[in-house]
């Protein structure tokens, strides 16, 4: 049994470590009774309760770690985590994820404003993003909805902030609005795994501006494909906001292709294959015939 983990429910009741006060790693330890404590799901006793139970049952019955071979993680850092936590490196396998790359056509010319993509809630540091663009008198698109779009929309007015809330955008729309973009933003404040969002906009010949935080920072080649801030740090993201600015567009097209090239490189769906039947055969499942022009790689 081979089980992707997209989230970090193996070790946090939670999914997210994250807690209303921000990064949350007091279950850590077998002190999964912090969900409870904290009311860590929705902010629901009975809810978290129920969360707790089943974590803990889960564990004294091994359900994973006894009837799982091999976990497959898109991020290093998450691997790094679980270890942390006590899980046994042996377990892990490192398989980035995918883009289809072949349906996202790139515009390295780059345009004026920054983009930022998904959900608009506070662990994303929309807040920080938008007072970094005030300071640094960035354009700002932002494209999704959430819970925190009124407070979002208020702090811009209250800046006078060059921001647009684009709000839901999918298909067409979203890519042209990727396309349109200096560089895609990831300003989040909480532990990433492997956002698709940086994948699709290098797929698309952009540029990303990310946090360092999670598995965020093993996406970006500094000063190559991206540049990276200081997760929740106004300064440190004015500054790359700025940086990349100043940039020329001839550096700013460069860093897109460089990212595009990378994506054709390492990010694709044959590349994600080779991984994923590297490591079935690395645990000996009969019955995987491959290509005859395939590799097989397993993750380090």
């Amino acid at each position: 049994t081979v089980l992707t983990l997209h989230d970090l429910k193996l070790a946090c009741p939670a999914y997210s470590m994250l807690s209303s006060d921000g990064i949350c790693e007091r279950c850590r330890g077998g002190k999964l009774y912090n969900v409870v404590r904290h009311r860590c799901i929705k902010g629901s006793l009975s809810m978290s309760a129920i969360i707790f139970a089943e974590s803990v049952l889960h564990r004294l019955l091994g359900s994973y770690l006894d009837n799982v071979n091999c976990f497959v993680v898109p991020s290093r850092f998450y691997i790094e985590k679980f270890v942390e936590w006590g899980f046994p490196r042996t377990k892990f396998r490192h398989v980035p994820n995918f883009v289809d790359v072949g349906s996202l056509e790139p515009q390295y010319l780059p345009g004026k404003a920054f983009v930022y993509v998904g959900r608009l809630s506070r662990e994303k540091g929309l807040a920080t993003l938008i007072r970094a663009a005030a300071a640094s008198g960035s354009q700002l698109l932002l494209a999704g909805t959430g819970p925190q779009a009124d407070e979002l929309q208020a702090l811009a007015a209250q800046l006078q902030a060059n921001v647009t809330f684009l709000g839901y955008l999918t298909g067409q729309p979203l890519h042209d609005a990727i396309r349109s973009a200096r560089a895609v933003i990831l300003p989040s404040e909480w532990y990433e795994n492997a956002p698709l969002s940086i994948l699709e906009a290098y797929s698309m010949g952009k540029p990303a501006i990310g946090a360092r935080i999670g598995g965020i920072p093993e996406l970006i080649r500094e000063n190559e494909t991206g540049l990276a801030f200081n997760s929740g740090d106004v300064d440190s993201l004015a500054a790359a906001l700025t940086d990349m600015t100043n940039r020329t567009d001839a550096e700013v097209s460069d860093m897109g292709r460089a990212a595009r090239a990378w994506i054709e490189k390492d990010f694709t769906a044959v590349r994600y294959r080779e991984r994923i039947l590297g490591i079935y055969t690395e645990l000996g499942v009969a019955g995987i015939e491959l290509p005859a022009n395939a590799s097989v790689h397993a993750a380090p």
